[in-house]
């Protein structure tokens, strides 16, 4: 029987995507006044490809885009973004469309948290902007406990917090290296949320969604084993 659910915050029930695209087009529009609007538009696509759906520092992703667009930026181009991109990010931070309505029906039910990767600060920030914390039990971020995702001990913190064995809950996240490894190797179910049909997974048959209003479904099928 499910008791308690974990989510992953960023790409998971926030649109990621669209809060990186925000404070890249905040701050690089001062470097390329000349290009047009679709020239623009592709020196941001060509970011949001780099970015990694964040799973990499904010210096590595910056390397290929400097490669590529070094002579439109000034030489401590790096060094002012960085401190910006964690300072702003959270201005842009939005939920995906289903995010509220879904905990709206789960709130109650059963037990909520968030298990979030990265700097305490920042993410802290990204989920007070879009305000859910109340339909949440327990909101964790990794960089206040010292031990990040997929290291069991942040699901096994969370676990405790919630006070539910690990068969007695589910881990929905959207990165396969973080979150679902990490839920397995708790013996946690994962439910592996991704928008891209083409990414295959061969050696994975766990649950595979597409939108957070699948979780009930879910649900439904695990409490009834």
């Amino acid at each position: 029987m499910i008791k308690a659910i974990i989510f992953d915050f960023d790409g998971t029930i926030s649109n990621r995507k669209e809060n990186a695209y925000g404070v890249f087009n905040e701050y690089l529009r001062q470097f390329f006044k000349d290009f047009n609007e679709i020239e623009y538009e592709a020196v941001l696509q060509d970011l949001i490809t780099y970015d990694c759906n964040g799973t990499i520092s904010v210096k590595l992703r910056l390397i290929p885009f400097i490669n590529k667009y070094g002579k439109y930026l000034p030489e401590d181009f790096e060094e002012k973004f960085i401190p910006f991109y964690y300072d702003h990010m959270y201005r842009f931070s939005v939920l995906k469309d289903e995010t509220r309505s879904v905990l709206e029906k789960l709130k109650g039910k059963y037990k909520l948290a968030i298990l979030s990767n990265g700097d305490s600060t920042s993410q802290h920030n990204k989920i007070t902007q879009v305000n859910i914390e109340d339909f949440f039990d327990e909101v964790v971020v990794t960089g206040d406990i010292g031990v990040h995702k997929p290291n069991k001990e942040a699901f096994e913190y969370v676990l405790n917090k919630l006070n539910v064995k690990n068969d007695e809950c589910l881990m929905i996240g959207d990165v396969f290296s973080s979150d679902i490894l990490g839920a397995i190797n708790t013996n946690i179910t994962p439910v592996w949320i991704t928008l891209d049909d083409e990414i295959p997974a061969y050696h994975y048959d766990g649950y595979r969604i597409r939108h957070l209003d699948e979780i009930f479904e879910i649900l439904e099928k695990e409490n009834n084993k």
